[in-house]
């Protein structure tokens, strides 16, 4: 349960963190150096929400629910 939890936190931050990538790719030129920082970040948050995601349907498939909690909630367990 801990697990999917945790799951959705994640999901939810690396949505922004692609998110605010993709706005700084559309602001930043190709040929200017951080583009390419941009591109390694961007592949990396997106490689993490595929494990996510592969988390989040291991979970759903042995009938885990689910449940709100903070990080930090959490990591006290």
């Amino acid at each position: 349960m801990i697990a999917a939890a945790a799951a959705h936190d994640l999901n939810d931050e690396l949505t922004v963190i692609l998110s605010s990538v993709s706005a700084s790719m559309q602001t930043v030129a190709p040929d200017h150096p951080a583009h390419i920082f941009l591109l390694e970040l961007q592949g990396a948050a997106q490689r993490c929400a595929w494990k996510t995601s592969g988390l989040l349907n291991f979970t759903a498939n042995r009938g885990v629910t689910p449940a709100a909690a903070t990080m930090e909630s959490l990591l006290e367990s």
